[in-house]
């Protein structure tokens, strides 16, 4: 991509998604529906004056390593470990239901093939976890009991998506399922999820002691951006998606960070308080890259708009609602709770998208049924967040922490 094309690029993007965005906000919606409709807007959709390309999907990979970070440094690991059973009822549910009510319309009224059927239906369990995450963060409700049950989940839907999708692309390439490969790649999944926090928060201690001896301004942010790709790197060589390692890297500057041996391993508070407001800025920036990315990833132009394919969609969106709203019944507490952690799950975006884009590169899934599927994630990620702002509390607004 041309150094001027990734200039104009940028300036759009980043005019744009801020101009809807702030809109968006003044209505009380979420600021992620506008970014996103800033993408459907500049994309192949409507002006087609940009398009996907590797450049901007890095870029916007970052944004989201940089956005799981943020929501990393503000989780609690104790919480989520406290919600275990409700978010493991709450992650098996959103996979399970999903891939059976969207693979059997697959399978009998698009006319796939059992397989395809069921790539179709995988292509719909997982949830973004940066789209709801980032609702809940703006409304100050990140530290709420169905907000880490969301997250917690959200975690194990795209661990099982990464575990899914290799699982179907070695079957699609070989004809066969590897069991050994397979649990091999679910344990270095979980080995990574357990031992990077403490691994980084023992990095931290390094970068402490060496911050003594640095002459330069911008240590933090310089050094925090290296921690960061460092465990967004490793999360990929793991096999999971780079964005844990961003969520990893957060986690271990938590204020809540646990671990058996913990009273070794301290927050030195006014340090990390240094990196992360150093890294704020950043995330600002890049993180609605992401959001854009995914509107720019979408071509409705293609989508066949007649009355048979229209209601075939409508059937087919109920069904993928209905599958992630019936996953938060597990949740303990007020109906309020279920329904919210229900919506929560319902966005799919970027996992989703990668999903149908490796199916329709291995013809697993026809063009005409790879747009439809596409226009499905696209408005599970635009309403989601609408309905999930429509259950939060009265009153919460988006709290801006002071820089």
């Amino acid at each position: 991509m041309p150094i001027d094309d990734l200039l104009i690029a940028l300036f759009l993007i980043l005019l744009l998604s801020r101009l809807l965005g702030e809109g968006c906000q003044r209505l009380g919606w979420p600021v992620v529906v506008g970014e996103i409709a800033a993408g459907v807007i500049l994309g192949p959709s409507l002006l087609g004056w940009l398009h996907p390309n590797q450049v901007l999907a890095n870029i916007a990979e970052l944004g989201i390593i940089l956005l799981l970070f943020s929501i990393g440094t503000e989780t609690s690991i104790k919480r989520l470990y406290h919600a275990g059973s409700q978010v493991l009822l709450v992650a098996i549910s959103g996979i399970v239901l999903p891939m059976l009510f969207t693979g059997v319309v697959a399978y009998f009224w698009l006319q796939l093939s059992p397989f395809a059927a069921l790539f179709y239906g995988c292509a719909l369990t997982a949830t973004s976890i940066g789209v709801s995450l980032r609702v809940l963060k703006d409304a100050g409700q990140q530290q709420q009991h169905s907000s880490q049950v969301v997250l917690g989940a959200a975690v194990a839907d795209d661990i099982a998506g990464v575990v899914l999708l290799s699982l179907l692309y070695n079957f699609a390439n070989e004809g066969s399922i590897a069991p050994l490969q397979l649990l091999k790649l679910i344990v270095t999944l979980l080995a990574f999820l357990i031992l990077a926090p403490p691994l980084g928060r023992l990095m931290i201690y390094l970068l402490r002691f060496a911050s003594g001896h640095a002459q330069n301004e911008g240590y933090e942010a310089v050094v925090m951006l290296t921690f960061i790709c460092l465990f967004a790197w490793l999360a990929d060589a793991a096999g999971a998606p780079a964005l844990l390692g961003g969520f990893s890297a957060g986690l271990a500057l938590s204020r809540q960070f646990t671990w058996p041996w913990r009273r070794y391993l301290q927050n030195p508070f006014s340090f990390t308080n240094k990196l992360e407001h150093a890294m704020r800025p950043l995330t600002e920036v890049l993180a609605p890259v992401f959001f854009v990315y995914v509107g720019i990833s979408l071509d409705l132009s293609q989508l066949q708009f007649n009355a048979s394919n229209l209601l075939l969609l409508l059937l087919i969106v109920v069904l993928a609602f209905a599958g992630k709203l019936l996953a938060g019944l597990p949740v303990q507490g007020p109906w309020r709770d279920k329904w919210l952690v229900g919506c929560a799950m319902v966005p799919r975006g970027e996992v989703g998208l990668v999903f149908a884009q490796i199916g329709q590169q291995l013809q697993i899934i026809p063009a005409e049924v790879f747009t439809g599927l596409v226009v499905v994630i696209a408005i599970t990620t635009l309403l989601g967040p609408l309905l999930l702002k429509a259950l939060l509390p009265h009153g919460t607004v988006a709290k801006k922490t002071p820089q």
